[in-house]
């Protein structure tokens, strides 16, 4: 029992060298460092997987896998956080390009922006999809939710708005690729798919913050986050699969959720900044007890 006890106090130490900024990020996201130390083993070997892979079926089936064992690791349920929907601030910035649209949500996980859209705005319909979908969501009275892998799922429909929040970086580029291609062929003439993804460049988003939680683009993601990318990447591979217009936000904290919510800027500026060296090390300093305070999250919105 005792050497037990002192073995686990030899990994706990261990891994407290590992992962230097484990606690920061267990309180900023309010679980347990034990939590962080066990979902980081399951994301790093599934990291390494996924990219390695060659076939798309076992791809698939690896996503399965993978999101199988993490699930229960973090815990998941459809409830709100303190009764408040985190996602109302999207929609009201998005709130133009969503009102009296039809609207898919890939990705959609426990259907936060849809209920948020359903409460705030008129719409022709909303959809939400993904690989799980929690059974409290399956009979919602104004939501269709399908549980199914959302890469490249087939529909009979076509939507005006698709919404990719927070998704596409946990696809490896080959598929995030299909999967919007797939998505083009769903918009009708003139939709919009809507993207929020990390920035790599103001790096790492995902659980490999235990390693360095500054976000200044020192480490790239070893966790769950197998594609961030950048404005500029995101911008090309949307005008070569056929967006005609793609564009971005002014991305100044908190008032671009309210009196510059409607303004729409060509994506030039910010890739600017991204392939400056000199500015992005100036903007990597601007920094609130130790992490970047201006992340640049890539932001589209990209017209059919």
């Amino acid at each position: 029992m005792t050497l037990r006890t002192e073995g686990a106090k030899m990994i706990k130490k261990h891994d407290y060298l590992e992962f230097p900024d484990i606690h920061k990020y267990a309180t900023s996201e309010n679980l347990s460092e034990e939590v962080l130390v066990k979902a980081f083993g399951v994301e790093e070997q599934y990291h390494r997987l996924l990219l390695k892979e060659a076939d798309f079926d076992k791809r698939v089936q690896l996503y399965d896998e993978f999101y199988s064992q993490l699930i229960p690791i973090y815990g998941r349920d459809t409830s709100l956080i303190d009764g408040v929907n985190h996602k109302d601030k999207y929609v009201k910035l998005f709130s133009k390009e969503l009102e009296n649209a039809s609207v898919i949500d890939y990705g959609c996980g426990q259907g936060h922006m849809l209920q948020s859209i359903d409460r705030q705005l008129k719409t022709k319909g909303l959809l939400g999809i993904d690989v799980v979908i929690p059974e409290g969501l399956k009979s919602h009275k104004t939501i269709r939710f399908i549980e199914s892998n959302i890469i490249n799922h087939e529909f009979e429909e076509q939507f005006d708005v698709a919404f990719s929040d927070n998704v596409l970086e946990h696809l490896v580029p080959k598929d995030a690729l299909i999967h919007l291609e797939n998505i083009y062929k769903n918009l009708t003439t003139n939709g919009k798919l809507i993207i929020i993804m990390p920035n790599r460049l103001f790096g790492p988003w995902d659980v490999t913050r235990i390693k360095d939680y500054s976000q200044s683009g020192k480490l790239e993601a070893q966790g769950g986050h197998v594609n961030e990318s950048t404005h500029t990447e995101m911008a090309r591979q949307l005008k070569e699969i056929g967006f005609k217009k793609v564009s971005t936000i002014l991305p100044i904290p908190k008032l671009k959720y309210s009196i510059l919510k409607n303004v729409r800027i060509d994506t030039y500026w910010i890739e600017k900044i991204e392939n400056s060296p000199a500015l992005l090390k100036l903007f990597r300093r601007i920094k609130v007890r130790g992490v970047c305070q201006l992340k640049f999250p890539v932001t589209l919105i990209a017209q059919k």
